[in-house]
């Protein structure tokens, strides 16, 4: 895979921290944003993406993408919902309590490109 530089924006009313399965992280806190770049070695990256409260973790979902495959998933639990609207290289995605959002082509970042994210409270 060829670099992606993933972009992302946290309005939500809680702090934000990204694990990603290659081990970058970045944190933006609440009304903030942060970024992350992934090299061509990194070929299956799923970040993991974290709502904190008070130190406290209340909330995970995840934006992944490889050659094969790519997706979303805002997260859900019932007393803290997490709304996403987000771009793959040009491949709007949106959720709000849906689950993993897949998204087509399967091969929409083999050659790389931008990932952005937008994050707001329900």
């Amino acid at each position: 895979m060829q670099p992606v530089q993933f972009n992302i924006s946290n309005e939500t009313k809680y702090d934000l921290r990204v694990q990603a399965s290659n081990g970058a992280t970045a944190s933006a806190p609440s009304g903030g944003k942060t970024e992350l770049g992934f090299g061509s070695n990194d070929t299956n990256i799923t970040c993991a993406m974290r709502w904190y409260q008070d130190g406290i973790c209340i909330l995970q979902g995840s934006v992944a993408w490889s050659a094969g495959g790519s997706g979303a998933d805002d997260g859900w639990t019932t007393s803290n919902i997490i709304c996403m609207n987000g771009n793959m290289n040009g491949v709007g995605f949106s959720g709000c309590n849906e689950g993993w959002v897949e998204l087509q082509p399967y091969n929409l970042m083999a050659n790389g490109g931008q990932v952005s994210v937008t994050y707001t409270n329900a």
